[in-house]
């Protein structure tokens, strides 16, 4: 019972190769599935060669698309062999993890394959062609078949709907939530989504009511799209947007959001998301540096001048040699840790909740040439600011004296 195709994978046909393989060992009873690579694989070759050629775009056709696939076993294959491998000796060890890579596969997404392979009804074998001579070597078991058996499985990525969170899912720990940011954003750097995929069903679950893992301050620039960046459900993020991710002119809005998110949501991770080329922080940094002041600013002059100070900071840091554009992309890190010591200032539930260890606050910067997101941690100055006493945020202090 034959299946095939171009670097004898399931990573990019998993609905097809999948099913019949389960097809074969349910209805037919076939009980062994040999994985077999050869030497000289041209699409081996193909990936290693992407993968050396490094850089990350989206695929121009099917075939690009699967020679990137194959490339993570090319990566993977690099880090084993180790630096100084020479071409030709990387493809031909990739083979060779490629064919457990398609075992591996077929293990961790096959529930009815996984459960023959435990009970002793079927074995799970690869190998390895030789062009050159017609003979096979045979590899034997997955090493990682023991550990997949145990792990809990899972639908092939293609064919995934993902599980939504809903109020009764309880609080997730600040850790884990992070961990979902970063691999969501692992899978959206290398162009495998998940969660583009939302059913009828999920949204008469999330009607129900919410449960977002994560609070996430970023912002309001087209090109960053947050829920896409990590890769999220609906129902995942609890999102605040506005031009240059800051609390400094919206704090009764934005501060209030996050108090009702950390509060009756009980959301226990606030992240604050920057990026790189910010138009708010150029905009700012222009302003500042050129010593601009206008007596009646606009909405958009505030905002500028209100991101001066940060502007200011970042300038200090890196002296007056420093370019405009260093500053900007400088004052673009520092902006965050503004962003996330003005809750941490300004408002004492959220200030209460760090304290005692039951929320996290955590930032990062968005690289808009890569996708990827640097993950900065906690603010430097979070220490002093939840042992200090706090104050009330500048307009609302404003709105009580007038009161």
């Amino acid at each position: 019972f034959v299946l095939r195709n171009a670097g004898n994978t399931c990573t990019h046909a998993e609905g097809s190769m999948v099913g019949s393989l389960e097809f074969c060992t349910g209805k037919l009873g076939s009980r062994l599935i040999l994985v077999l690579g050869h030497t000289k694989c041209g699409a081996i070759a193909g990936a290693t060669q992407t993968f050396q050629a490094g850089g990350e775009k989206a695929p121009g056709s099917a075939l690009e698309g699967l020679l990137q696939g194959l490339s993570v076993v090319a990566k993977e294959a690099s880090e084993e062999l180790g630096p100084g491998a020479l071409q030709e000796e990387l493809a031909a060890h990739t083979t060779k993890v490629n064919v457990f890579s398609s075992m591996n596969f077929l293990l961790k997404y096959s529930e009815p394959i996984r459960e023959l392979v435990r009970k002793g009804d079927l074995d799970i074998q690869g190998g390895i062609y030789h062009l050159e001579t017609g003979r096979v070597e045979f590899l034997g078991r997955s090493p990682q078949q023991a550990e997949l058996l145990a792990a809990e499985g899972t639908l092939p990525p293609s064919m995934a709907l993902g599980t939504v969170r809903t109020t009764s899912d309880g609080p997730m720990a600040p850790q884990a939530a992070l961990k979902l940011l970063k691999v969501g954003n692992e899978r959206f750097v290398v162009g495998a989504p998940k969660a583009g995929k939302v059913h009828s069903s999920m949204r008469e679950t999330l009607a129900t009511g919410q449960a977002p893992h994560t609070a996430l301050v970023g912002c309001a620039d087209s090109r960053v799209p947050l829920e896409t960046v990590f890769d999220a459900l609906p129902g995942d993020l609890f999102v605040l947007r506005n031009a240059g991710n800051t609390c400094t002119h919206a704090e009764g809005s934005v501060l209030g959001s996050l108090e009702f998110c950390t509060g009756p949501l009980k959301t226990r991770l606030i992240f604050v998301l920057g990026h790189t080329s910010c138009g708010a922080i150029k905009g700012a940094t222009s302003t500042f540096l050129s010593g601009q002041k206008t007596k009646a600013p606009q909405a958009l002059d505030a905002l500028l001048q209100g991101l001066g100070s940060v502007v200011s900071d970042a300038q200090k840091e890196l002296g007056k040699k420093a370019t405009e554009e260093q500053v900007a992309a400088h004052a673009v890190k520092l902006n965050v840790f503004h962003t996330m010591n003005f809750m941490l200032k300004y408002s004492e539930p959220i200030r209460q909740k760090v304290r005692s260890g039951e929320l996290e606050i955590q930032g990062g910067v968005y690289d808009l040439q890569t996708g990827r997101v640097e993950f900065l941690g906690a603010s430097p100055s979070q220490a002093k600011l939840v042992a200090a006493e706090g104050a009330v945020a500048p307009s609302l202090k404003s709105k009580m004296q007038g009161a």
